[in-house]
């Protein structure tokens, strides 16, 4: 009936309660549902189905499909972001051994300037990682 696999993210998981007045005063068991992610007000229901039907018309309100461009499949996508963080890497390294180069540096020094070449480079293509994620794969609220 519900599908969990495309709730169960960890950010939407449903909260709900028995609201105590509004059961008392109805004289059988009424429901809140709210949502882990504090994004959804508490909403009031009649009973634990419509409840949780509450919350999954939240769910499909946070979530929604990929925001990269609808030509260009998710295999494509994930190749070229691939290739831009290679491109980054190697335009580190290949930027710190022609400095190395240049200055004429010699033993620890010249390790020193490849290995901070390397980690330029990875931490160059972790960024590019962060700011396109959004493109890459779907996206959750």
């Amino acid at each position: 009936m519900f599908d969990r696999f495309a709730i169960d993210d960890g950010r939407h998981l449903p909260e709900i309660v028995i609201d105590e007045d509004a059961s008392t005063r109805a004289g059988d068991a009424r429901f809140k549902a709210s949502c882990s992610c504090n994004r959804m007000p508490r909403h009031p229901a009649g009973s634990r189905s419509q409840a949780l039907a509450a919350h999954i018309a939240h769910v499909n309100t946070r979530i929604g499909p990929s925001k990269g461009p609808d030509w260009l499949p998710l295999e494509a996508r994930l190749i070229l972001l691939v290739l831009g963080c290679a491109v980054l890497w190697a335009g580190a390294f290949i930027g710190a051994l022609t400095l190395a180069d240049a200055m004429h540096l010699t033993g620890s020094a010249a390790a020193g300037a490849r290995v901070g070449g390397v980690l330029t480079g990875f931490a160059a293509a972790g960024c590019l990682m962060v700011v396109v994620r959004h493109y890459i794969a779907p996206t959750r609220a």
